[in-house]
């Protein structure tokens, strides 16, 4: 079980970014955008899937968890993109 699991009050609040960011998170976003464009981001999210779900013994070894990580990448793949228009 992962920490944010045990903690999940503190983990569904902002945890990394700073004041600043927090009052305006719109920096970020664009600091993110101007670091990884994109067609990047799909990349790495897709090498990500592609070891979560080709190697022995990972927590998507049930259909149902696969389903659920494949839903994530396709729902965040949709969030860079509208993020990206921002």
């Amino acid at each position: 079980m992962h920490n944010f699991e045990l903690h999940p009050e503190f983990y569904n609040q902002p945890i990394l970014l700073t004041e600043e960011e927090k009052k305006d998170p719109s920096t970020v976003i664009k600091q993110f955008f101007e670091d990884v464009k994109p067609v990047e981001a799909r990349i790495h999210l897709y090498n990500l899937l592609e070891v979560a779900l080709t190697r022995p013994n990972t927590i998507y070894d049930d259909a149902s968890e696969r389903d659920e990580v494949l839903c994530f990448i396709k729902n965040f793949e949709k969030m860079i993109e509208a993020v990206s228009l921002i």
